[in-house]
């Protein structure tokens, strides 16, 4: 394992744990919780609730239903997590003025004026309110081929704009499938949490990266002269902020009308067969005198859908919802300082990870010099050991070179002097002879001139005598 693989894991290590005490210091700190209520009593079943409840604990939840006997029906769960369980409808908001968010998920039964009346009274009321009206695909799934969960949710959006407040937000009448970014099905959609950086949005993606969104419509914004659009639009309002996408393989399916005449609604932003990157949840921020209201509107629901969006596995994919559901809540409802702690907290870990990683980088840059260096070293010591080898034959080479050029030299040296000293003996015994040949010629005319003086002497002498 190198260096560099191994600096991450050290460092995530470390944001769990920093994020865990960050937390729980946190809710230590919080003297007020935020007080939500999940609208049970518009046909909806509570699946998915209680995974609900379970990732935001640190919340009054008030889970709303339509008699007595739907409150037998909850689960224990829901019972032991939940602050209350009002019986009736949506007008209960007018006695529970201190209720900061109200989820409505996937409604089939539509909501009455009264209901509508008591919505937006509160919507309007004091301090911030987050409403998430979350609808679902043209696929007949719970609205059936009459799309009703879209039509009541944009029945109600409608609604408060028709009482004053700025709600540009809707939920269009298609079904969005993804061919890459799915679980296994182009309809289990995959969706990605990227929303941009304004109001704290980007709080949303802590820790969150991916969401399940099974079988989703798409989310669209009507204009003040009632157009639809997309979300992507060019010209969609800055307090428009989109959260939920779809990979560039997104595609738009109608699955209603099935046929001319029949019931269902067409796309208004959205047409069949469109591809490109969608839009599946967004929020609006709308500024009254009377504080900060947050409007969500999504194409699929954290419960009574088929798969809730706070899944954390799906089909083999691991997902994020269940983080991404709590940094929504805690942004909608405005308690998101832990969210803050966390970000800075990730801020410095990441200094540290690119300074970890920058480090981690050159020594590895180190490490691959001095194994260059080594290489090179072990190079240099082979060709040394090679020039040694070759300086040593050469060497053997010269040195019986120079063996043979000695002996061969000796050996001419001897014949010259052999033959030298030859001519010097053979030129000395000739000169012998000739000296020898020389005396003895003199000698013999020596001895004759001697013979021929005693002669002459004789002769003298007798004629001395004669005389």
């Amino acid at each position: 394992m190198s260096i560099r693989s191994i600096v991450p894991l050290l460092l995530l290590a470390a944001l769990l744990a920093s994020y865990q005490s960050l937390v729980q210091a946190a809710h230590a700190a919080r003297l007020e919780l935020p007080t939500i209520l999940v609208d049970l009593a518009h046909g909806q079943n509570y699946n998915g609730v209680c995974a609900m409840m379970s990732v935001v604990p640190d919340a009054y939840w008030i889970i709303l239903v339509k008699s007595n006997a739907q409150v037998d029906q909850l689960p224990q769960c829901i019972k032991n997590r939940a602050y209350g369980i009002a019986v009736g409808d949506l007008t209960v908001l007018t006695k529970e003025a201190s209720i900061d968010m109200v989820i409505i998920g996937q409604p089939v039964e539509p909501l009455s004026k009264a209901e509508k009346d008591a919505v937006a009274s509160w919507f309007g009321g004091e301090g911030r309110k987050a409403l998430w009206c979350a609808t679902d695909s043209d696929y007949p799934a719970q609205g059936g081929n009459l799309e009703l969960a879209q039509h009541i949710c944009n029945d109600l959006l409608d609604y408060l704009a028709q009482k004053g407040f700025d709600v540009k937000l809707r939920s269009d009448y298609v079904s969005i499938e993804d061919t890459k970014s799915n679980a296994g099905r182009s309809y289990r959609v995959v969706a990605f949490v990227q929303p941009p950086s304004r109001y704290d949005a980007d709080l949303l993606a802590l820790g969150a990266e991916k969401v399940l969104m099974h079988g989703p419509g798409a989310v669209a914004w009507v204009d003040e002269n009632g157009n639809w659009h997309k979300v992507t639009d060019p010209g969609t309002p800055d307090t428009i902020i989109p959260i939920l996408f779809t990979s560039e393989n997104g595609v738009v399916v109608e699955h209603q009308p099935r046929n001319p005449g029949e019931p269902g609604e067409f796309g208004y932003a959205h047409q069949a067969g469109e591809k490109g990157r969608f839009v599946l949840m967004a929020a609006q921020i709308v500024n009254t005198s009377k504080g900060t209201k947050i409007v969500i509107v999504s194409g699929e629901s954290p419960y009574f859908g088929y798969q809730s969006l706070v899944s954390y596995y799906y089909h083999g994919i691991h997902l994020d919802g269940p983080r991404f559901f709590r940094n929504l809540i805690l942004w909608a409802t405005g308690n998101y300082e832990e969210l803050k702690i966390f970000k800075k907290e990730m801020e410095v870990l990441e200094k540290a990870k690119e300074a970890a990683l920058e480090a981690a980088k050159k020594a590895e840059q180190a490490m691959d010099t001095a194994q260059q260096a080594m290489k090179k070293a072990e190079d240099a010591s082979q060709a040394a050991s090679g020039a040694k080898s070759y300086v040593d034959k050469r060497l053997s080479e010269v040195q019986a070179s120079l063996n043979q050029a000695l002996q061969q030299g000796l050996n001419k040296a001897v014949e010259q002097l052999k033959s030298y000293v030859d001519q010097r003996m053979a030129a000395a015994s000739n000169a012998a002879g000739q000296a020898e040949s020389k005396a003895s010629s003199a000698m013999s005319i020596a001895v004759g001139s001697l013979v021929l003086a005693i002669i002459a002497l004789i002769a003298a002498g007798l004629a001395m005598r004669r005389k």
